[in-house]
């Protein structure tokens, strides 16, 4: 039992709460564990209230330095940067510390735990920035390292609120096996444990490798088929692949007075398709959900309609189609500009100014 001082006691619950917590039991008082044991002669090391103390662990990592050695032994002329600062910056109680043989908490599985803490608080400092609409494109890439093992790194690329580019890796992973699906699925997982919408992907970035690029069964493709824009070309090719579909969703728009239109045919690679494409689906969206919702009811294609028509009618979808509209609308002469044969590189670089003010 924990004594009560002023109606409260501690509980042994804030442990599972807060991972750096530490309670002394003879000052009855809550610390960072951190905080405590490494701060050496640092005056305030961390902000406090009352007497809860943590550290900012984002300007901790800002540097990028490597937090081990390679030979972390006491004959290491080199014990790594996490090491040898503490030599240099601790007290002389800190130094008798770090000369006992156990309590000195910097042994490699601590070091480890701490490192693990940082990457996690730096992490949520780069998910911060994206944009209220929290879209971002995936950029990945995979090689060996020194030690021939396959390093697969995610990178972020995203607006914040200002209109300003960041690009920030949220992960370096060891991939025993290199194929499609085991790379998707970590890309997927990765992605989702960040708690990020995979429906706010709107691009991907890889290099010509077939696993990573491959148009049938590539890392792309699979990653493409569950994020949104999947849908747009799913809901193309349902609609174009069946003539009776396509005559529903023309007479869905004869029988309101509308002008008929059609969709575009995608073509992944020019932004001018996606921007009919989007338009349309925006402009004719009540009858492409009439027309969805007849064959959900009755068609031989029943399971592909209702997938198609339970995406459409999330607000995530009509929130996304509707702002990059907007996006492509705005830089869609620059688009069909720069695809003239003729037009000459000042022209070009004027106009790609002028479309990103």
């Amino acid at each position: 039992m924990y004594p009560t001082t002023n109606g409260r006691r501690f509980s042994i619950k804030y442990y599972q709460l807060y991972e750096w917590l530490e309670y002394s039991i003879s000052l009855d008082a809550l610390y960072c564990f951190v905080c405590r044991h490494f701060a050496a002669s640092i005056t305030a090391p961390g902000e406090v209230f009352g007497k809860l103390s943590f550290v900012d662990y984002g300007a901790t990592s800002k540097q990028g330095l490597p937090f081990r050695g390679n030979n972390e032994s006491r004959n290491s002329k080199n014990r790594g940067n996490f090491l040898e600062l503490l030599d240099v910056f601790c007290d002389a109680n800190m130094k008798e510390r770090l000369a006992s043989r156990y309590g000195h908490y910097t042994s490699p599985e601590y070091q480890n735990d701490l490192i693990s803490s940082i990457a996690k608080c730096t992490r949520q400092k780069i998910l911060n920035k994206i944009n209220p609409l929290g879209l971002f494109t995936i950029m990945v890439d995979e090689t060996k390292d020194k030690s021939k093992k396959e390093q697969m790194v995610i990178v972020l690329r995203f607006l914040d609120s200002d209109m300003n580019i960041h690009e920030k890796s949220i992960g370096c992973f060891h991939m025993l096996i290199s194929n499609a699906d085991s790379l998707s699925k970590k890309i997927i997982d990765t992605v989702l444990d960040n708690k990020l919408d995979l429906q706010n992907c709107v691009a991907q970035c890889y290099d010509d490798a077939n696993v990573m690029s491959g148009i049938h069964s590539g890392v792309q493709e699979r990653i493409l088929n569950v994020s949104i824009f999947s849908t747009l070309q799913d809901l193309y090719k349902f609609f174009m692949n069946g003539q009776t579909r396509y005559e529903l969703f023309v007479k869905a728009q004869q029988a309101k007075g509308l002008p008929v239109l059609h969709l575009e045919r995608l073509v992944e690679t020019r932004w001018a398709y996606w921007f009919g494409s989007i338009s349309k689906i925006n402009l004719r969206y009540t009858e492409i959900i009439e027309v969805l919702t007849i064959l959900s009811e009755n068609d031989d294609q029943k399971a592909r309609a209702l997938g198609i028509l339970k995406e459409m009618n999330t607000l995530s979808f009509i929130k996304i189609s509707h702002a990059m509209e907007s996006l492509l609308r705005a830089i869609h002469c620059a688009s069909k500009a720069l695809q003239d044969c003729s037009i000459i590189l000042p022209v070009a670089i004027d106009l790609i100014k002028s479309t990103k003010r």
